[in-house]
Formats: C-alpha cells, sequence, structure tokens
C-alpha cells in the first residue's frame, strides 16, 4: 500500500482511539476534531505551549494533521446546574 493512501478511519474515530494517550501529556486539557486549511483534522487543546507539549503531540495521526490550540485552563463552570429536559405530556 503507498504511503499516502490516506486516513482509513474518520477524523473521529482517530480522536477517539487516541484521545486516552493525548490526555497523559502534561498540559493537554482536551481533544477534538477540526479543520487545517478546509480539510479534517485531530485538535489537541492544550492549557499553554510548552516545550513538552511540543515534543509529545505527535505532527499526525493516522493521515491526518494534528493542530495544538492553546485554551488556557478547563474548568467546570460554577452555579451552573444541570440542565432540565422537558418531558413530553
Amino acid at each position: 500500500m503507498p504511503a499516502d493512501s490516506g486516513p482509513t478511519r474518520t477524523a473521529y474515530e482517530v480522536v477517539r482511539a487516541h484521545t486516552p494517550e493525548l490526555m497523559k501529556i502534561p498540559g493537554v486539557v482536551g481533544t477534538g476534531e477540526g479543520e487545517v486549511k478546509g480539510s479534517p483534522a485531530v485538535l489537541v487543546l492544550v492549557s499553554r505551549r510548552t516545550s513538552e507539549v511540543n515534543r509529545m503531540v505527535p505532527k499526525h495521526l493516522e493521515g491526518y494533521p494534528v493542530e495544538v490550540r492553546v485554551v488556557g485552563d478547563v474548568r467546570p463552570m460554577e452555579g451552573r446546574e444541570e440542565p432540565q429536559h422537558s418531558k413530553k405530556k
């Protein structure tokens, strides 16, 4: 198979498969799907960019580019109640 045959899984599947290992990298606060130059990509959300993040986050995963985005510290919002789901009558 040629090396540039492209991804065999969707970006969503790749994110789900690699999130546990990515979340072990110090400073990583989340992952997601996104776009880089109009093409699907894997997003790695970090509290701040460090040399460790730069070294440990891969540039590509299963054929998708990986983009590191600095989002700051992520915390649950205080004073927010769980959403109320309406019931059909």
